[in-house]
């Protein structure tokens, strides 16, 4: 004889446990703008490994770094070159 499972799932805001509609244990839903590459992060100008420049001044704060990198962008052959602003209260992201 098989005996038959049911998973529950914990929910915080009620305080119960609830049949899970899902066996998903947990998913992180991450939405970016589109048109910019996937993995581009807000901590990105932080990285050492890319690239810095002093060639171009952010257009939100005016800083004068930013990191740099080439993804290609969704739709079109060439790389697109991405920047990002290297203050840390900003952290401004455009594309060239």
């Amino acid at each position: 004889m098989v005996k038959a499972t049911k998973l529950l799932a914990f929910v915080p805001t009620a305080g119960s446990l609830e049949i899970a509609t899902d066996t998903c244990v947990y998913k992180r839903v991450i939405r970016k703008p589109g048109g910019e590459p996937k993995d581009v992060l807000k901590d990105a100008a932080t990285d050492p490994s890319l690239p810095r420049t002093r060639s171009v001044r952010c257009y939100n704060c005016n800083h004068p770094e930013a990191a740099f990198f080439q993804a290609p962008t969704k739709g079109e052959q060439a790389m697109t070159l991405y920047f990002i602003c290297c203050n840390p209260s900003c952290g401004h992201r455009w594309r060239d």
